[in-house]
């Protein structure tokens, strides 16, 4: 299939920070790399470090489809040596020779690979962290002895802007091949940042595999305990409602930081009907056993569970907290978009879902239409497009 489509690559090697970590990007990557697999090349993963501790969630692909991790171990917490105090303390100085050693390590493995991989091959850089340790090794992207790069940020441009990754994006992604984000208007806001080879192309996502599993009146949201999520507004946002709900209940997927402070938060409160579930390798089961999905995040780019949700007709309320989420929300048809942070109109949206069988029904047949549009054999046509305009 790869002659017939007159593709200049031999190999495509999809980048990230680690392989098979629990969340989207995790799940995404290992998507593309099916995909590209699908149209018979082949295809390489390759992940900076493992992934951390309690977030690995192995996930099922071709067999033939290599991987490889650069560090041999994990990068140690807590290496830099900035302060004076840092320079003081053993302990951190050994964090930091570990943490020196494992780039050099990572760094080496990457020279070899680009003379191994050569210009026929075509990488994919799912995130910022890869791209500069490729910039460590010494990647110059007009240096035509070295493979191809199209560069990815997984983020919204305005969460770039407000965590500082959009100096990284630039000094990362401003020579490559190709700059490819999630969302027309994120598009427009990179090349407005000073990108300028910039598209965009929305993310695919496969039905989930799922068994035939009986519904149950359960918000759920799918995501890392992290910070950035802010699931606390979710539970807050529960305790308005649950009350006037009382057939209902909360059940928060995923694995975290945050995990002992929104059990507090629980406690605390006394919210009822309330469970932190932990990760859970049946995704597709939980969706298709849910009522709806809430995502409370404080930024996100085109987040994966509102599509996994869709295919599973499980509508999602959602924070306006990317262009991304209108995207793959149409308010009031598929599911329900809300003021960032506006924690009575979560509630709101919420109960007004929850006390409506016939909203939920028809919100929940629109929204497996809605995702069909993110299927890989869609989304795949337009990086079709984009591979051949490279080969050109």
């Amino acid at each position: 299939m790869m002659k017939d489509l007159g593709l200049a690559f031999d190999r495509i090697v999809v980048m990230s920070n680690d392989i098979d970590r629990l969340g989207g990007i995790g799940r995404f990557m290992n998507q593309m790399a099916i995909e590209f697999h699908s149209l018979g090349i082949p295809v390489e993963m390759v992940g900076v470090g493992p992934a951390p501790v309690g977030h690995l969630q192995p996930m099922s692909r071709p067999h033939d489809i290599d991987t490889t991790i650069l560090m041999s171990e994990h990068n140690p917490s807590d290496w830099t040596v900035r302060k004076f105090s840092h320079k003081l303390n053993p302990v951190r100085r050994g964090r930091y020779r570990v943490h020196k050693r494992l780039e050099e390590e990572a760094v080496s493995k990457l020279r070899h690979k680009f003379v191994t991989w050569g210009p026929r091959t075509l990488i994919l850089c799912t995130q910022v962290y890869g791209m500069e340790y490729m910039l460590k090794a010494g990647y110059d992207a007009n240096d035509m002895s070295m493979p191809r790069v199209i560069g990815q940020y997984h983020g919204s441009a305005a969460e770039a802007s407000n965590i500082g990754d959009m100096n990284r994006v630039r000094k990362s992604y401003t020579d490559v091949d190709r700059f490819i984000c999630l969302s027309s208007e994120d598009a427009e806001l990179f090349q407005a940042a000073g990108l300028n080879n910039v598209g965009w192309i929305p993310n695919p996502v496969a039905i989930p595999e799922h068994e035939a599993v009986q519904r149950r009146n359960v918000f759920m949201s799918l995501g890392r305990y992290d910070s950035i999520k802010s699931l606390d507004y979710f539970l807050r946002a529960w305790d308005l409602v649950n009350s006037v709900l009382p057939d209902w209940s909360v059940e928060l997927y995923g694995e975290g930081p945050e995990r002992d402070y929104l059990a507090g938060i629980i406690d605390d409160y006394k919210i009822p009907r309330a469970t932190l579930k932990g990760r859970t390798d049946s995704v597709g089961d939980v969706l298709a056993s849910s009522r709806v999905h809430v995502l409370s995040s404080q930024n996100e780019g085109l987040p994966i569970s509102i599509v996994e949700a869709g295919h599973m007709g499980c509508p999602s309320v959602a924070f306006d907290c990317a262009p991304g989420v209108s995207t793959l929300i149409d308010d009031g048809i598929d599911g329900l978009i809300v003021e960032q942070n506006n924690l009575p109109g979560l509630a709101d949206g919420m109960r007004k879902i929850a006390e409506s069988p016939e909203l939920w029904s028809s919100m929940s047949e629109s929204a497996v239409e809605h995702a069909s549009h993110y299927l890989p054999e869609q989304v795949m046509r337009l990086w079709v497009n984009e591979l051949l305009e490279l080969s050109s």
